[in-house]
């Protein structure tokens, strides 16, 4: 169902519409700089999924903010697709909110830095997905980044100011006190741990029950460095292997009797498609394109992202690494980083209205106008600081690098409301911090880190691989996350939860319908509506046209 949002009026009350068949939509006035109150203005998107009671029943706790991440994730996206699932897990007392931060999705005004999808292409298309494709991709990647800089200088600086962290942590405030209350309520998930521990850092008494989830090390955030991102990489697809080899070859169609064996068989697929990647026609589907070339970089970016999903994602990657072995690569093709960038070749596009790819041009806005000192390191000098990466995770280093500052180097816009809190500090309640036991891009020790510095706080481990604890369902996840949004309470020290079901079979070897059983509470219902949830952690979130 399309919904013009440019059409509907925002101002600095909430007036809201019905859009999108359940929900409700709005467009909040703030101003483009919370530091500079005459740069002008900026309309943030919200959407909300309200609350079963009425402002005044004892029932109603108020509203819960989300953020799904990127940094260019879309709250309202987030809320569209996934408001049931948290609706489920939390209860019926509160409005759901998702909000759009600066430069993403509905918010206003764009972040526009190519003129339109044809342009997008031509610079999206030749830079590298991964940097250990050739011995010029790094190289290419440097200069394309600088050029990617300019651009944005030229065309989008006063928005690229506007759009960082420190920013958006004020939107959050002001949504919450056009909403009536003076404490924000949220769960903030990867880079959306930055934002809220950024909240808390900076409006400490503005605090209500505030989440964490799949946390990053702010301190090294807005520092500009990454020394343990990427540490337990390479142990999550291991603990994948050890998963396969556990559910045995009904359940795991790439199944050996040994890790070590399911490991080599996987290795050895990528040094084949290394040297000679596979190409495929595929018109049986006309929803996906119909032909493209799995390489080295498809092939890492898709092993990545089951590390973020295994538990939804592991069975097909193994079907599909086998069709792969077969010299079949449509399945492992399809949602890969590649195909979206290809996507921007069939783009609508709105030429009455800026265009916005929502790629690395929004990330690297907000992820490098975010540091606190933006410097503008060398070739070689960058180069280095890859290396340090690649030592933490040879494997899945060179796809990640441009999320970790990588671009940085052709960025000079720092944003103009800066961050000048600290992290270690009291607030008005306490914070709930969740960390997986085997995250591949946000690890535990960064959870216990910022937990550390937030007096008072909860750190709830998940013992379950994947990005956030949404990536696997646990019921004693979701209890504790309830108990936290209703009454306050936070787990107690060393709490570990577990997962309900295994990676390629369901927990402790029952039945789906036999544990359910045999849990006869919320459990159920929060296992059937649970959804992997996709809009989480797409890489690459395709914007193309804004109508």
């Amino acid at each position: 169902m399309d919904f013009n949002w440019l059409e509907l009026n925002a101002s600095t009350n909430l007036s809201w519409v019905s859009c999108y068949e359940n929900f409700q939509c709005a467009r909040l006035t703030v101003p483009l700089l919370y530091s500079d109150p005459s740069a002008g203005e900026a309309q943030v998107a919200l959407v909300i999924s309200p609350s079963n009671y009425s402002v005044g029943d004892p029932s109603y706790l108020g509203p819960i903010l989300f953020n799904p991440g990127g940094p260019d994730g879309s709250g309202v996206q987030q809320i569209l697709e996934g408001a049931h699932y948290f609706r489920e897990i939390i209860g019926p007392q509160y409005d759901l909110v998702g909000f759009d931060p600066r430069g993403v999705g509905e918010t206003t005004p764009f972040l526009s830095i190519f003129k339109d999808p044809a342009e997008a292409l031509q610079w999206y298309a030749t830079y590298p997905p991964d940097l250990n494709e050739s011995i010029s991709s790094f190289g290419r990647a440097f200069a394309q980044t600088q050029i990617l800089g300019k651009l944005a200088v030229d065309r989008a600086e006063k928005v690229a100011e506007a759009v960082t962290t420190p920013t958006v942590a004020g939107d959050m405030l002001s949504i919450t006190k056009a909403l009536g209350f003076d404490k924000l309520n949220f769960w903030g998930v990867s880079y959306g741990s930055v934002l809220g521990a950024t909240y808390a850092a900076m409006y400490p008494s503005n605090v209500g029950r505030l989440i964490i989830d799949g946390v990053v090390n702010s301190h090294e955030w807005y520092g500009g460095e990454d020394t343990n991102s990427l540490v337990d990489s390479d142990k999550a697809l291991n603990s994948i292997y050890e998963a396969c080899v556990a559910a045995g070859p009904s359940l795991c169609a790439i199944y050996e009797n040994t890790t070590e064996r399911i490991a080599a068989r996987v290795n050895k697929l990528i040094n084949d498609v290394r040297l000679a990647p596979v190409p495929f026609v595929d018109d049986t589907d006309p929803s996906s394109l119909t032909f493209g070339v799995v390489d080295y970089g498809v092939l890492i970016d898709q092993l990545s992202l089951v590390t973020y999903l295994p538990y939804s994602h592991a069975p097909f990657m193994a079907e599909a690494l086998v069709q792969l072995e077969r010299g079949s690569g449509s399945a492992i093709f399809q949602g890969s980083n590649t195909q979206s960038v290809d996507a921007l070749s069939t783009c609508s596009f709105n030429a009455s209205q800026p265009f916005v790819a929502g790629l690395l041009d929004v990330e690297l806005a907000i992820t490098c106008g975010d540091q606190l000192v933006l410097s503008a390191p060398t070739l070689e000098e960058s180069r280095a600081r890859y290396q340090e990466l690649v030592k933490q995770s040879p494997l899945f280093a060179p796809a990640f690098y441009d999320l970790y500052h990588g671009g940085c180097p052709g960025w000079t816009i720092r944003g103009k409301d800066r961050f000048n809190a600290s992290f270690v500090t009291n607030t008005s309640n306490p914070l709930l911090v969740i960390g997986n036991t085997l995250d591949p891009i946000t690890p535990l020790v960064s959870a216990k880190n910022m937990s550390s510095g937030f007096a008072g706080s909860a750190l709830l481990q998940q013992n379950s691989t994947g990005h956030t604890s949404l990536s696997g369902f646990s019921t004693c996840t979701a209890k504790v996350i309830r108990e936290y949004f209703s009454n306050g309470t936070l787990p107690a020290p060393g709490t570990v939860c577990q997962p309900d079901f295994q990676i390629f079979a369901p927990a402790n070897g029952t039945s789906s319908e036999q544990r359910r059983a045999a849990e006869p509470d919320d459990s159920q219902a929060w296992a059937e509506a649970f959804v992997p949830p996709n809009w989480i952690f797409d890489a690459m979130i395709m914007l193309c046209a804004l109508d």
